[in-house]
């Protein structure tokens, strides 16, 4: 997907949020596991903006989850 130079700062500052305050289901930061939403509003829809975009897989089990993709791992190191 092909995206604006607009939208990438957006989607960064988007994803350093979900890195910075959601953890792996596990309750452990790790950029490899399970991102858990917790249930917060904000969380799923910051997961699900980062699926569609393609920077999170989703994981989805009892509530919204996601997974970092390459691409979203290099987002965050950009």
């Amino acid at each position: 997907m092909s995206i604006t130079s607009q939208e990438e700062k957006l989607l960064y500052a988007l994803a350093r949020m979900v890195d910075q305050y959601l953890r792996t289901y596990d309750g452990e930061w790790d950029r490899d596991g399970t991102l858990d939403s917790m249930a917060m509003g904000a969380g799923e829809s910051a997961i699900l903006a980062l699926v569609e975009y393609g920077m999170m897989e989703d994981a989805t089990e009892n509530r919204i989850m996601g997974r970092w993709t390459d691409a979203g791992k290099k987002l965050l190191l950009s």
